[in-house]
This record gives structure tokens, sequence and C-alpha cells, in this order.
């Protein structure tokens, strides 16, 4: 009997500690998954956050684009002209004049209408200066100033135009004010 008893007490024995096993893993798994739930709900807490300041801040690129393009067709009613002539400050020669106006997003500038003719003047006008143009078309100008296009000496493989908008034969290693020209019109 005596060993009967001992094997039910060793037996409840076990059983207590099992439960006490079993119950200290559940409180243990408990601790350390509170944490990394807690850890969890701020990530997301934080990715929503940052969703709704990107779609903000989309809101806001789409909003000053929209402006960007009222204000423009507004500057391109007054001139004439669905380009936009700007300048730098800064004098270059033909290559740093072109280099800088890629870097830029725009190119040298190539006037065609009368309308771009206007509005480019109008930036040599400001700055009593000339720019470089391409002279894609310039051969057959008639916006030539009088006597010109002279390049007896074969130096003067570039055009440039000054405030009266008439075309000049230009050495392309002359430095000129460097006038980007940018086309924003979707």
């Amino acid at each position: 009997m005596a060993r009967h008893a001992l094997l039910i007490f060793s037996g409840q024995t076990h059983c207590k500690m099992f439960q006490f096993l079993m119950l200290s893993v559940l409180l243990l798994g408990t601790c350390l998954a509170s944490p990394q739930l807690a850890g969890i709900k701020e990530i997301n807490d934080e990715l929503s956050r940052l969703r709704e300041d990107m779609n903000n801040l989309n809101k806001k690129i789409t909003k000053f684009g929209e402006s960007f393009y009222t204000v423009h067709k507004a500057r391109s009613f007054a001139t004439g002209s669905e380009k936009l002539y700007t300048t730098n400050d800064q004098e270059g020669n033909f290559e740093e004049a072109n280099a800088t106006c890629i870097q830029a997003g725009g190119h040298i500038p190539s006037p065609k209408k009368e309308g771009e003719k206007k509005a480019l003047q109008k930036v040599l006008e400001r700055r009593n200066q000339s720019t470089f143009i391409e002279n894609q078309d310039s051969a057959n100008s008639a916006n030539w100033a009088p006597g010109e296009p002279k390049n007896a000496d074969g130096t003067k493989n570039c055009v440039k135009t000054n405030k009266d908008g008439k075309l000049h034969a230009a050495c392309c290693e002359e430095k000129l004010l460097i006038v980007c020209e940018f086309s924003f019109v979707p």
C-alpha cells in the first residue's frame, strides 16, 4: 500500500509539475509574444502614417504641376509661344551652354514661330546680351542681320541672336549668355 501511495503521490507530483511547466511555457510565450505583437502593431501604424504622408505629397505634387502649367499657359498666351526661355545668368561657349541646357532638361533655343522669337528676344533685351541658337534652319533664314553670315575664315560655325532677333555668325568658342529652351506643354 505504501508503494501504491508513493506512485499516486509521484503521479500527482508529475501531473502538477507538468501543469506548472505548461503554465510557465504559456506565460513565457505570452510575455515574449506581447512585445512582438506591440512591435508589429507599431510598424503597421507607422506604415499607415507613411502611406498617408505619401498620398498627401502626391496630391501636392499634382496640384503644383497643375499650377505650374496654368502659369506657363498664361505666359505662353502673353508671348504667343508654347516654349519657355530662361537663363541662369551665366556665360559659356556653345558646348558649355548645350551641356547646361541638357542637364537642366532643356536645349539650346531653336525658336521657329514668331511668338517664340519674341519670347527669346525679351530674355535677351532684359540682359542686353546675345545667346547661341540652333542653326538647323539658319542657312535659309531671312532673319540674318545685314551682311551676315560672315564666315570668310571658316571659324564661325555657330549662330547667335541678340535682342533685335537678327542672326549673326559666331565662333562656337565665344562666351555668350546661356539661355535654354523648355517646352512644358503636355
